[in-house]
């Protein structure tokens, strides 16, 4: 069987799968290091930026709301207008913006730029898509793993590369560094990704655009992500967050309505209400929510210093804290390529089960066993373990579940959802953090910690029982909805 890619109408070169894998990973490791490397420099942005700690913090908000509003979008065209014409044009937006944010002049430009930076988050769905459509099909699994496992890789590596950066340079620097990276993916992608034989051609599509549903999408997720990212600094019972929760229910309630009767939906509810796609969207909002509880717990933890009032603390600095948690986070990409392998020869859910597994594991030892700096770093790799694997089955799952020409409507989607269950695990932990302050220090008491951990194994154990009763098996648009029970009951492919 010939590995070469095909070729693009004829005016690409065929490139062979692992220079198209390569191209890949660049551009999906570029999103996942921008997303976590401006974490260690927000302290050194509210002082030089004349800021104070909310406004600060909204460089992420602004991240994650932006993502979340176009990577639906963005993916819906991929599979409509091509995969490979909508990765370039996400890389485009993401390397002008980044651009911008390496010189912005203030706080209010800088959140602007971060936002429009969110478009990168489309580069995972799209990349899946591409592989689907290119790769031979006995290393899709694999790729698709990899892939997958590299958002978890490229985000621990970010939070070293940032405290890097911003020790040694200007915080402008990690947008230089990042303008270079993402220059170098698309360059990739222009030399060895192909268009798909069904895109290679089109100007134009049958079918008109889903404006109504995008809107109400778009406006639903901010309103969502909005509330569960400031519910900790506005309160979670005041009139703005509870509103925003209100208004984002009845927006989706309605994106509902009109989804069903449009005829080329940016949202099958038909699809989300399939049984294997409904339980493989809760389990993935596990696996973003298990990983953000340690991401936010332990370097709290680390960077606290060993002091009478805080005798669990660690005083590492955050090039330290970041270092020690850099093998969980390689872990992911190891799992993640470990994954396909376990799912080719245990089943589709087995990969998932592992995920769920260790990362309740890894909350149990870890409240357990947090008193030593090397205990935490080596539970850590338990966690981002689980993590990978957790990546590789998402990938798998929504590979078999979702029709081919909604690859990457759906993968965005699912996507979206992991960033929601990101939102929701950091917030998790930072209301624990703030709701036990030892008297007169402000600092956390290890009882906070302690019930993050337990928390996160909780949810992994939740998680293993939702994935136990999963059952895969495709969706077909032309079937009537099928029932949840009854494809709970179905068999697993």
């Amino acid at each position: 069987m010939s590995h070469a890619v095909p070729q693009a109408a004829g005016r690409q070169r065929a490139a062979g799968p692992g220079a198209l894998l390569a191209a890949l990973l660049v551009s999906v490791g570029s999103y996942a290091l921008m997303q976590t490397m401006i974490v260690p420099a927000l302290p050194v942005l509210t002082h030089e930026l004349h800021t104070d700690t909310a406004t600060a913090g909204w460089l992420i908000t602004a991240f994650m709301l932006g993502s979340a509003v176009l990577t639906p979008v963005v993916g819906s065209l991929g599979d409509r207008y091509g995969h490979r014409r909508m990765l370039l044009v996400s890389l485009g937006v993401f390397l002008l913006s980044t651009a911008g944010a390496a010189f912005a002049p203030g706080v209010p430009f800088l959140i602007v730029m971060r936002a429009l930076e969110g478009v990168s988050m489309a580069t995972l769905p799209l990349a899946l898509s591409i592989i689907r459509e290119a790769m031979p099909a006995d290393r899709t699994a694999g790729a698709f793993g990899l892939t997958s496992a590299m958002l978890g890789g490229g985000a621990g590596l970010g939070l070293v590369v940032g405290g890097l950066l911003v020790d040694a340079a200007s915080w402008r620097w990690m947008f230089g560094v990042e303008i270079v990276l993402i220059a170098f993916s698309i360059l990739l992608v222009l030399a060895w990704v192909p268009e798909s034989p069904r895109h290679a051609d089109k100007r134009a599509t049958t079918g008109r655009l889903d404006i109504p549903g995008a809107v109400l999408l778009a406006v639903g997720l901010s309103s969502l992500l909005l509330a569960v990212t400031q519910g900790s600094a506005w309160g979670w019972g005041s009139a703005r967050v509870i509103g925003l929760f209100v208004v984002a229910l009845a927006l989706f309630a309605a994106l509902g309505a009109v989804e069903s009767r449009h005829p080329a939906p940016l949202v099958d509810v038909r699809l989300l209400m399939h049984a294997p796609m409904l339980v493989t969207t809760v389990a993935t909002l596990f696996v973003g929510a298990i990983p953000f509880l340690f991401y936010v717990l332990l370097p709290q933890l680390l960077q606290t210093p060993h002091t009478s009032a805080a005798p669990y603390g660690h005083g590492l600095t955050v090039i330290e804290a970041g270092l020690l948690l850099l093998p969980g986070a390689l872990g992911t990409m190891v799992a993640g390529r470990l994954g396909p392998i376990l799912g080719h020869r245990l089943g589709a859910r087995a990969p998932m089960i592992a995920a769920m597994v260790l990362m309740t594991a890894g909350g149990a030892l870890q409240a357990l066993w947090h008193g030593s700096v090397l205990s935490i770093g080596l539970v850590f790799v338990l966690v981002g373990l689980g993590s990978g694997f957790g990546f590789a089955a998402l990938a798998s799952l929504i590979a078999k579940i979702v029709p081919r020409e909604d690859l990457a409507a759906g993968n965005s989607l699912n996507t979206v959802v992991r960033t929601v269950g990101s939102a929701i695990g950091s917030q998790l932990a930072t209301v624990l953090l703030q709701s036990a302050v030892a008297p007169g220090t402000g600092l956390p008491t290890e009882s906070a910690f302690t019930q993050g951990f337990w928390l996160a194994g909780a949810l992994g154990a939740a998680g293993i029982v939702l994935t136990v009763a999963l059952r895969v098996h495709p969706y077909q648009r032309s079937a009537p909805a099928p029932r949840a029970v009854a494809a709970v009951g179905a068999s697993a492919e």
